[in-house]
């Protein structure tokens, strides 16, 4: 692909748009660390996890100005012979990597507008039957996406996020502060309930979090990760530098783990887990708590809670309460082609088929 924008703004100002290639890896990598906002699912690591997990076709669009990175839009390709291929600009859960600009480009709004262009295009290109782009946490742009993705259908979710304190000697007293009374309560009390807490890099401590979460997730009907996804993740991520496994322990046997994400300035809450035996002493509180006095100590600055559905309540005053700022990120949704062969699915089918990728609302489809 290569998809030529060409711009009469204050003089000729050529723009370019193409697909990443694997020589321009480096510098799409110091063009990403340069935006404090950017999260670890805008990075090429990220980007090498999820073409494993999700079997799917990365293809990142790229705008140049004189040979120079000055903007970027991920996106993903599922291919599906049967019901027709699905391009997201990010799949995966809470995936929403969306527009990055080059701050010191004048026309950020018009090289968004080429951006959400292209991304048609390539839709078009791939031959998709449905695309969808996912903002950024905190867009400022959004009336922009309204008018230019040419959307049919409209979804959005919570994102909220942790300004983490900066480190001094009050840190873990800053820390409280910022958490709701109650949530600081039950930290207190984990603290108090003789629990042993750590983090620990070996494969075993990866696989008890993911037996542990898979547990918790079957007991509120909700599907887990599965095991592959941990151990792809640990075969292409970096211990210390871009995850960590926290482990609480009691009575010698061990209750919680918590993995995190590290990229950039931001460090995020990716995959909880607690054995219901032992939630009275919040294990969980205690390790979330730590692990954010470490970040913070690391000189991270945002705590990403990630997603959080509009009917998911209790998993929403949960995040609220350390803290959090919240926002709304949207999914707008484009077809290309006739949508009756997806429509007439289940919703269990339609997750089968496009495991991880969003292709249209559930209440799209006609199937019971």
């Amino acid at each position: 692909m290569h998809h030529i924008v060409k711009r009469n703004v204050n003089g000729n100002r050529k723009v370019k748009i193409e697909l990443l290639s694997n020589d321009r890896h480096e510098e799409y990598t110091r063009f990403i660390l340069k935006d404090d906002r950017a999260c670890l699912n805008s990075s090429l690591t990220f980007m090498r996890l999820l073409e494993k997990v999700t079997e799917s076709e990365p293809n990142y669009l790229i705008a140049l100005e004189n040979d120079r990175i000055i903007g970027s839009l991920p996106s993903f390709l599922k291919r599906n012979p049967r019901y027709g291929n699905v391009l997201n600009s990010s799949p995966w859960y809470g995936s929403n990597p969306g527009i990055t600009i080059d701050p010191a480009f004048p026309y950020i709004q018009q090289l968004k507008i080429d951006l959400l262009g292209a991304f048609s295009d390539l839709a078009q290109e791939k031959d998709a039957i449905t695309s969808t782009i996912i903002t950024r946490p905190f867009e400022k742009d959004q009336e922009l996406y309204h008018k230019h993705t040419g959307y049919e259908f409209l979804d959005s979710r919570i994102g909220m996020m942790t300004s983490l304190p900066v480190i001094s000697a009050s840190l873990e007293v800053d820390l409280m502060n910022l958490i709701h009374s109650k949530t600081r309560n039950l930290i207190r009390k984990a603290q108090k309930s003789d629990i042993e807490f750590w983090h620990d890099s070996s494969i075993e401590s990866l696989h008890f979090l993911a037996k542990l979460h898979h547990e918790n997730m079957i007991a509120i009907g909700v599907p887990p990760k599965d095991m592959n996804f941990f151990d792809t993740l640990a075969d292409v991520f970096t211990y210390d530098k871009d995850y960590r496994v926290y482990l609480a322990r009691k009575d010698n046997k061990l209750i919680a783990a918590l993995l995190v994400t590290y990229f950039n300035k931001t460090v995020s809450y990716f995959t909880p887990a607690v054995n219901v035996e032992y939630r009275e002493f919040q294990p969980l509180n205690l390790l979330i708590f730590n692990a954010m006095i470490e970040a913070a100590q690391m000189d991270y600055q945002y705590w990403n809670w990630g997603g959080t559905a509009h009917s998911a309540d209790g998993v929403y005053h949960f995040k609220k309460r350390w803290g959090s700022e919240e926002c709304l990120y949207y999914y707008y949704t484009r077809s290309y082609k006739d949508l009756s062969k997806l429509t007439c699915l289940s919703s269990e089918t339609l997750l089968n088929e496009y495991p991880f990728f969003y292709v249209i609302p559930f209440s799209e489809l006609t199937a019971s």
